[in-house]
């Protein structure tokens, strides 16, 4: 295969059965983390992937992209900034959008991270502490180690990202938390495995438009961000992506 998908979560806001919708892109050793819902490393540690001569974790990770601001998607990153600087030295390389960027360190962690006793006195932190920040120009490609990223605004509550990861052989096209968008579809459409949220409420994709989509999209398609009340389910036409399973984006070389 070019590269794989290992799906961390598939489950959406709501869900407890699963954990939130999140995956790790990794082609050969080098491994790019989507999203960071709560519970991250409980996930990556319940679903048991293997890395190298081990079991993957926190500290494999070489890059992490956050797509948007909702807590089921950025929840996590706190304790993994953390994790990362205390238990395991060294700062994660975090990429996200100009609006998440602006606001993520004041608005989000300086509440728990910004200010750090360290046994004397009380330091002030700041996101540089914790992070190596990267921003994404949404009319610009952007090479994370074998990938080339192209992101694109999706229509939700919030500003939020879809996107394209490429390693130049095979594609994969991520919806990210969007309405139904026809427009959205065409720009995933040419990947060789399109990953695409469905679930309720008016700022998400109901599953009976991805239905009606041509049945060589849906056949490349796998659902994600999905309620609780779909697992198991069998539909005739869509897949649904399995937490804990391993997808191949390509052929094999």
């Amino acid at each position: 295969m070019s590269f794989e998908i290992l799906m961390n979560g598939v489950g959406d806001a709501f869900s407890t059965d699963h954990f939130g919708t999140n995956f790790l892109a990794r082609k050969q050793d080098f491994v790019l983390a989507v999203d960071c819902p709560d519970s991250y490393r409980n996930a990556l540690n319940a679903n048991d992937f293997k890395h190298g001569d081990g079991a993957l974790a926190v500290e494999h990770i070489d890059a992490m992209i956050i797509t948007h601001l909702h807590g089921d998607h950025v929840n996590g990153l706190e304790m993994v900034a953390a994790y990362r600087r205390f238990a395991k030295g060294g700062r994660l390389k975090l990429y996200t959008s100009p609006e998440v960027a602006e606001v993520l360190w004041d608005r989000r962690l300086a509440v728990s991270l910004g200010t750090l006793y360290n046994g004397e006195t009380f330091e002030t932190m700041q996101l540089e502490d914790f992070l190596e920040m990267h921003v994404m120009a949404w009319d610009e490609e952007i090479s994370i180690g074998p990938f080339t990223i192209a992101i694109r605004r999706t229509l939700h509550h919030i500003p939020a990202m879809a996107m394209r990861i490429s390693d130049g052989q095979a594609t994969l096209g991520y919806s990210c938390d969007t309405v139904f968008d026809p427009e959205l579809i065409d720009w995933l459409q040419d990947s060789e495995l399109v990953l695409h949220e469905s679930t309720f409420g008016v700022a998400h994709t109901p599953l009976y438009k991805l239905l009606e989509l041509p049945e060589p999209l849906r056949e490349k398609m796998l659902v994600v961000h999905y309620p609780d009340e779909m697992i198991g389910a069998e539909i005739d036409g869509l897949t649904l992506a399995s937490q804990g399973e391993i997808y191949a984006v390509g052929k094999s070389d």
